[in-house]
């Protein structure tokens, strides 16, 4: 009898330790969530947003467009090869703003430089 109640013991023992050990090993899995990035525009495209954003607030002459577009071009390929230098990005949006400058005429660059965030957008 009392190898009897041993032997069950041992039994059951071996049992639970079994169905812990199951559990530890496959743990439930929660899928992580999808992380999707925002697609980049080129740098055509985005040159092509500039403008557009640009003649949506102001009139432009097809020649002024062509030029700022060619500029715009240019600010793009060079934000992407500045990468991560915040002093590099900062010189290329002050040299982006003194040609836009020079490209507008003084009543359309004032009107420009006066919305903050159209502005701020065609510099950087």
């Amino acid at each position: 009898m009392k190898n009897l109640i041993i032997a069950l013991s041992l039994f059951f023992a071996l049992g639970a330790n079994a169905q812990a050990k199951k559990a530890i090993v496959t743990p439930v899995k929660t899928p992580a969530p999808a992380v999707v990035a925002a697609p980049k525009l080129s740098n055509e495209a985005a040159a092509k947003k500039n403008i557009q954003d640009l003649t949506a607030f102001v009139t432009l002459k097809t020649e002024t467009q062509a030029s700022l577009t060619e500029l715009f071009k240019t600010k793009q390929r060079m934000m992407t090869e500045a990468g991560d230098s915040a002093e590099r990005k900062q010189i290329v949006s002050e040299i982006i703003s003194r040609k836009l400058e020079a490209t507008l005429e003084a009543d359309t660059f004032a009107k420009v430089k006066a919305n903050t965030t159209l502005y701020q957008s065609l510099i950087k």
